[in-house]
């Protein structure tokens, strides 16, 4: 199996950083001065996508198991929005390795359907995939912009962060793959056992702020709610972010230092 290209950065207990669809690692590039001060960030490009466009996506398990060999053992596995759902799906494959979750405008159920009403209409996926046929980069551009709608950002660093990743495009095989896991993957019925915090935006357009409401009877303890940002709150609201994040480091279950 091909290595992935990882990007590893300061000491200490591992922290995996998982990017969402059609991004790649340097969207976490912000942010890895003040992670590295808490930990060894370890930043993959998910297959399909930045360094590793040249290798396939597939489904989740496939995902997983190209994902696996680079998870160290106590890590803790940061994932934002399809990082997310990969990385409860290594939770659930690795428990003895993956000791914490951190899930940043992600989802256990990405697309609203039958009793889950807190995730995204299937038409609007739907939609994305139609799209990918036409105008690959539209689509994207229009995906990433979307992420940002309703919060209060500086446009050109939203425009410098989206050209700086765009300068490492996806493959389109890898963004139907993405589209496929984001319409399939379902953790609805199966909560991650490890410590997890869940990092919502109140004003986020893909993922309901209603779930913040039905994650503790799921079981999961730490739930974050950021009532101005979005679905990149990391990028928007850094200071915040960054503060649940050292909380959540520092909870009696999880422990860093």
């Amino acid at each position: 199996m091909t290595a992935l290209y990882t990007n590893i950065t300061g000491q200490g207990r591992p922290l995996v950083l998982l990017h969402g669809w059609g991004m790649n690692s340097h969207v976490w590039q912000p942010l890895l001065p003040e992670l590295a001060q808490y930990a060894q960030v370890i930043c993959i490009d998910l297959p399909g996508h930045g360094a590793n466009s040249h290798l396939p996506l597939g489904t989740v398990a496939e995902a997983v198991k190209q994902l696996a060999p680079h998870i160290p053992d106590d890590a803790i596995i940061m994932g934002w929005s399809l990082g997310g759902l990969i990385a409860q799906a290594l939770a659930h494959a690795l428990p003895e390795r993956v000791t914490a979750l951190i899930l940043i405008a992600s989802t256990p159920k990405f697309v609203a359907e039958g009793d889950w009403s807190h995730g995204v209409s299937p038409d609007l996926l739907a939609l994305f995939g139609r799209s990918l046929q036409t105008d690959y980069l539209g689509t994207v551009k229009r995906f990433f912009a979307l992420q940002f709608l309703s919060t209060k950002t500086d446009t050109r660093v939203v425009n410098a962060l989206r050209d700086t990743i765009m300068q490492h495009p996806a493959s389109v095989a890898a963004l139907e793959d993405g589209l496929a896991i984001l319409q399939t993957a379902d953790f609805s019925q199966t909560p991650i056992k490890q410590p997890t915090l869940w990092m919502l935006g109140k004003l986020d357009k893909l993922i309901p702020a209603s779930l913040a409401e039905v994650l503790p009877d799921m079981g999961y303890q730490h739930v974050a709610m950021l009532n101005s940002a979005a679905h990149v709150p990391f990028v928007t609201h850094p200071e915040s972010f960054m503060e649940h994040i050292a909380a959540f480091l520092d909870a009696s279950d999880v422990k860093i230092y």
